[in-house]
């Protein structure tokens, strides 16, 4: 059913995996989306599994535990087919846990834009060691389409390998010195939030957010690489 659907309306699907800030990332591209008078639809809360992805898509409700709450949900995901106001744009997490799942769940979409900031030892018991767990990445990398882009944590080295295995335009971001890479070059905190400063090529911007820590920075980076690749010129950060 979600096949069909996204067969009928053919959103663009930004797909953001990782072993963590993956719904930092997450709620920045749907901002920056939104500011651009964008529609858009993410997965709410956990949604980011084998069955909370197509649910996700749908626009619909789990049935957790309960097989009488699951009866509706059929009905509706059959209704959603017949959308009219379906979002121009899918902002979805892909969760993995064992080993299989990116392969699953890229069986249900075909991402036209992928981010991945961290491979680390999160769930590692699951798949028998980094390399097991690194092929499941690897597989986004791959399947991202020729015609998109993948973005990726240059500072992070197994999620910079990544790029040899994609067809897609790469580019980087990170605190790691490298010509051509939007370069996070200084970092100020403040009473309020934080202060970073942003350079790509010859130009260096200033840029603020509220949030803290490094993983809200490096979120936010991801978002600039974002705007950059589809060309958007409002950088509003809040």
């Amino acid at each position: 059913m979600t096949k069909i659907v996204l067969a009928i309306h053919r959103p663009t699907v930004v797909a953001i995996s990782g072993s963590s800030n993956k719904t930092f990332i997450r709620d920045e591209i749907r901002k920056i989306l939104e500011i651009q008078g964008k529609t858009v639809r993410a997965n709410p809360k956990n949604f980011n599994t084998e069955i909370g992805l197509p649910l996700a898509i749908l626009n619909i409700p789990s049935g957790y535990n309960s097989y009488r709450a699951w009866l509706p949900i059929i009905g509706k995901a059959f209704w959603a087919i017949f959308q009219k106001n379906f979002p121009e744009f899918l902002v979805l997490e892909l969760g993995v846990s064992q080993k299989g799942d990116m392969r699953y769940l890229l069986s249900i979409i075909k991402p036209k834009i992928s981010i991945i900031c961290e491979i680390n030892q999160r769930y590692i018991e699951s798949f028998s060691g980094m390399d097991n767990l690194f092929l499941e990445y690897q597989y986004l990398a791959r399947q991202t389409l020729q015609s998109g882009a993948l973005i990726l944590n240059y500072d992070n080295a197994r999620v910079r390998n990544l790029s040899k295995k994609s067809r897609a335009q790469v580019e980087y971001f990170g605190k790691t010195k490298k010509t051509g890479i939007f370069q996070i070059e200084k970092i100020e905190k403040q009473e309020n939030g934080q202060k970073f400063w942003l350079r790509h090529e010859n130009e260096i911007q200033e840029f603020f957010t509220p949030r803290f820590g490094e993983h809200n920075i490096y979120a936010v980076t991801a978002g600039k690489v974002f705007e950059y690749i589809l060309n958007f010129t409002k950088y509003e950060i809040s």
